[in-house]
């Protein structure tokens, strides 16, 4: 049930918007028998008066949208909304949560644009506009904050924060051809929905680059794809050991993917690291105690940077930074060491 609004409050006492503001804010120009029918119907409806009159005075609605285009329980998806609520809490703010996890929630959302009358700015996360929806966006005038978002750049955005997926992917495929690794798989998700481009599959490009610029050949069969559904370790481990010659080191682009490889490649009699070195990305909360080498990145505080930008934005002010890099570490554990020597290799 939504929250009544000083509009709800001016219906139930029969009166405008702006006499239930002037009452509210105790001004001399309401009668004391107006006043009470105010405070009669605002006491009937459960509406509490000071935040919604001053964004009544303000012209502003209090609210940020997030937009994000996959599962908001996700890890990704709820830390950074983690990041972004607890920013805005501190500053007063509400946040309006949108999910567009398939074609016609997408399609529906830009035709209608809901936030245009429910928020003062947005944050898009994580998925690459089209053109149209990029100019769908910047006609509403809003402030736009792009997170981990392809190519919402000037075009499209007044300001973005997110890692470099690809310089980040690029760097590790490095780490382990430095340690001797020249067979590197790449374990990547099948696209389960066509209407989303993820910013994380951009990881990929770093993943060729880092093997251009070691001289290395790119083996299409070294590049696996892992459904989202049954039992991604087992396809996974089948699919690298069927592999000739087999890899030496498998870098995931994650650590769910990285952690159900692994535990099937041990339950298979393989050493990880000593016989496959696996590499994933996130550093999610299994990923320290399990061993795991990864990188590691923030969503969290990546989040709370962005919320900080669209408050600025909506609030009429300059960003002294409007394009930010966010950090990303790698974290050398357990599951990364050395190429092992291979016989006939």
């Amino acid at each position: 049930m939504r929250e009544p609004t000083i509009y709800d409050v001016a219906k139930e006492a029969g009166v405008s918007a702006s006499t239930v503001s002037r009452a509210l804010q105790g001004k001399n120009r309401v009668s004391d028998n107006t006043r009470a029918k105010v405070f009669e119907a605002s006491a009937r409806l459960g509406f509490t008066a000071s935040k919604e009159a001053s964004r009544l005075r303000s012209g502003k609605t209090g609210r940020i949208a997030l937009i994000v285009g996959n599962h908001l329980s996700g890890w990704y998806s709820s830390e950074l909304a983690e990041g972004v609520y607890s920013a805005l809490c501190e500053e007063g703010y509400d946040l309006l949560s949108y999910r567009v996890a398939d074609k016609k929630q997408r399609a529906e959302f830009f035709s209608s644009m809901p936030v245009k009358r429910n928020a003062d700015a947005m944050i898009i996360s994580s998925f690459a506009l089209t053109d149209q929806e990029g100019q769908t966006l910047r006609s509403t005038g809003m402030p736009i904050v792009g997170v981990n978002t392809m190519h919402l750049d000037d075009r499209y955005s007044n300001a973005s924060i997110g890692v470099d997926e690809v310089t980040t992917t690029r760097d590790l495929i490095r780490r382990l051809i430095a340690i001797g690794h020249t067979n590197i798989a790449y374990l990547k998700r099948t696209q389960f929905n066509k209407d989303f481009v993820w910013d994380a599959d951009q990881r990929i490009t770093g993943y060729h680059l880092g093997l251009e610029e070691g001289a290395i050949p790119r083996r299409d069969d070294y590049e696996i794809a892992i459904p989202y559904q049954g039992d991604i370790g087992k396809l996974a481990a089948s699919a690298i050991l069927a592999l000739t010659p087999r890899p030496t080191a498998v870098c995931c682009i994650s650590d769910e993917v990285a952690i159900c490889l692994i535990h099937e490649l041990r339950r298979l009699g393989i050493q990880v690291p000593n016989d496959i070195s696996v590499v994933g990305f996130d550093d999610r909360e299994l990923a320290g105690p399990l061993g795991i080498s990864t990188v590691h990145h923030e969503p969290n505080a990546y989040g709370r940077t962005a919320a900080q930008m669209a408050i600025c934005l909506a609030n009429g002010n300059k960003l002294p930074h409007r394009r930010i890099t966010a950090k990303a570490t790698f974290i050398l554990r357990e599951t990364m060491g050395p190429a092992p020597k291979i016989s006939g290799q």
